[in-house]
């Protein structure tokens, strides 16, 4: 064997052993709860979001619901048809301005339009 072959089958080897020794932590680290955050429905209002451009302007109706986690609350933004109710419990992540509701699917995606801490839980103002 010469020298150069034998250095080649090291470096491989090396190499070899460290995607190895690094794979391993990826593959055991534990997967947490997809739906960490937890709360209750505690108001719904109807939100009116204007939309379009000069010449063609409309409005949108959009369900907001206030979900009270304990000592924060999430004002999140549905659709046009109610899909929450008073009193509802339900588990949720949050990803960067979106919400997403468990549904035992890929989970039910809504708006995040307002958080604060729970002493400031009054009922969200009207548009």
């Amino acid at each position: 064997m010469n020298p150069i072959s034998a250095k080649l089958l090291v470096a491989r080897a090396s190499l070899a052993l460290l995607l190895v020794v690094a794979g391993v932590p990826a593959q055991e680290a534990p997967k947490g709860n997809p739906y960490p955050e937890h709360g209750k429905v505690i108001t719904t209002r109807l939100g009116i979001e204007t939309v379009g451009s000069a010449g063609s302007v409309g409005s949108l109706k959009r369900w907001i619901y206030r979900v009270d986690c304990g000592d924060l609350y999430y004002d999140l933004q549905g659709k046009g048809k109610p899909s929450l109710s008073i009193g509802q419990d339900v588990n949720f992540r949050i990803e960067k301005q979106e919400a997403y509701l468990n549904d035992g699917k890929k989970g039910t995606r809504y708006r995040v339009v307002g958080t604060g801490k729970s002493e400031q839980k009054q009922s969200p103002q009207s548009n």
